[in-house]
């Protein structure tokens, strides 16, 4: 049986592309997190929750890509 409730409650810190079901009270994690500190709140979010007994994360962190700055380059 699904938790709305609680599901909307984690759902209101979720970024975009990641998704949570909320059954049993059980919190499951799906998709991708931008980031390791978005993905870390939406845990916290979800065990503290009175209702959800357990969390399960089977989502990915997005790989972001890394640009190199020269910085010795003269700006113009």
């Amino acid at each position: 049986m699904k938790d709305q409730r609680a599901q909307q409650e984690i759902e209101y810190v979720l970024e975009p592309g990641a998704q949570v079901v909320v059954s049993e009270g059980i919190a499951t994690f799906t998709g991708t997190f931008p980031d390791e500190e978005s993905m870390r709140e939406a845990e916290q979010t979800a065990r503290s929750i009175k209702s959800v007994k357990s969390v399960v994360n089977k989502a990915t962190v997005a790989h972001k890509v890394q640009t190199a700055v020269d910085s010795n380059e003269p700006t113009q």
